[in-house]
């Protein structure tokens, strides 16, 4: 597993330089091969379980860490660094779940998310904290979502939490854009 996450921010720093140094390059030609790799997920109720893979898409995304000279905004490929330095997020994302949660095994979610940098400006280490609205196992439900990030904003494990009834998701996600 260290192996992988290791291979996973070399790919991401070779990719995110060798969109940066060829200025006519495709930027979307580099970014779209990573949006493949699945987030995993496990969704956790009294009623039902279940194991699934996620995929995001960041259509919005305020950096308040970033040098001034330099945009705030983003769309779609953000750089790890505009994330982990301290920004807000909108995400959307789908997920496919390895066992039928009510009557589909696919659901879908929308996110706001925060980013606070905790130990060397969030390169090490950052706080993640945001709401986010499920469709899953045919209900609509707000959740709560509490988390940390590390490797350089790559790796993110965050829980997340709604009430009556109870029910807990976990995510490990891996964000090179």
């Amino acid at each position: 597993m260290k192996r992988l996450l290791i291979a996973f921010a070399f790919f991401g720093v070779v990719a995110s330089a060798r969109a940066q140094d060829s200025a006519t390059g495709n930027r979307f030609g580099v970014w779209f091969p990573f949006q493949l790799i699945p987030n995993l997920t496990l969704y956790s109720s009294s009623a039902q379980s279940g194991f699934g893979f996620e995929w995001e898409v960041t259509p919005l995304l305020y950096s308040f860490g970033m040098n001034k000279q330099i945009s705030p905004w983003y769309s779609l490929i953000v750089e790890p660094t505009a994330r982990f330095t301290g920004s807000i997020e909108l995400n959307a994302a789908g997920q496919i779940f390895t066992t039928k949660l009510g009557n589909s095994y696919f659901a879908y979610s929308g996110h706001v998310m925060a980013y606070v940098p905790l130990i060397e400006r969030g390169e090490h280490l950052s706080l993640n904290l945001g709401a986010a609205i499920y469709r899953v196992a045919d209900q609509s439900r707000v959740f709560k979502v509490a988390g940390i990030s590390t490797i350089f904003g790559i790796a993110h494990f965050n829980i997340k939490h709604s009430p009556n009834p109870t029910t807990w998701i976990g995510s490990l996600e891996f964000r090179i854009f």
